[in-house]
């Protein structure tokens, strides 16, 4: 079954994420948190799980750690009220970038193209 992170969510964002999650049906098994240690090993040892990304806003800070281990995991997914060319500083190659509010379809688009990449 495949599995998600989810760093540094609001309660909005993490409640719309998972109903989306549960929609989809077979997305279920899930750790959710901030820039902690365990969080970034995770990200390290988990390299086809999926990690969804908050940015709050264009400011927001990533620490150098994070960034790089972001950087080479192929299926991050970022999600913020802002557009993804703010972010161009991060110098993040995302798998996808979704912008707040999303919809269920364009959640799906994306959950499609993760299926037909990683099986």
């Amino acid at each position: 079954m495949p599995n998600y992170l989810l760093i540094n969510p609001s309660m909005a964002s993490r409640r719309q994420l998972a109903h989306y999650l549960q929609r989809t049906g077979w997305l279920n098994v899930g750790q959710t948190g901030a820039f902690t240690e365990d969080m970034l090993t995770a990200i390290q040892t988990t390299k086809h799980a999926l990690v969804f990304l908050r940015l709050a806003n264009p400011d927001d800070h990533v620490p150098g750690p994070f960034l790089d281990a972001l950087r080479t995991h192929p299926a991050v997914i970022i999600t913020s009220p802002y557009p993804q060319h703010l972010f161009n500083h991060l110098n993040l190659n995302p798998f996808d970038f979704l912008t707040e509010p999303y919809s269920f379809e364009r959640f799906a688009v994306c959950m499609d193209a993760y299926v037909s990449r990683y099986g």
